[in-house]
């Protein structure tokens, strides 16, 4: 196995272009949530990455500990933790 040194970012790190690179791979992945409509009937709605304020992306990524490299691909999934 070899083992490398890859520069991380924190979301509130990269530059624009970078967030959107981010953005629009969350396109696919809404997350979805159960309200009620005007008769109380149970409905599924959905939000987007993309639409929340910078603030609420942020919050999202750190809460989840995401990293990426500079380009705004994820790479947190690669970091292995030291034993």
């Amino acid at each position: 196995m070899e083992l490398v040194k890859i520069q991380a970012y924190k979301y509130q790190e990269l530059d624009d272009k970078a967030k959107e690179n981010y953005i629009h791979t969350m396109w696919d992945m809404p997350f979805d949530y159960e309200n009620e409509d005007e008769h109380g009937n149970s409905i599924i709605k959905y939000e987007y990455f993309g639409d929340w304020e910078l603030s609420e992306q942020i919050d999202f990524c750190e809460c989840n500990e995401y990293l990426f490299d500079k380009y705004g691909n994820p790479i947190h999934h690669l970091i292995e933790q030291g034993e």
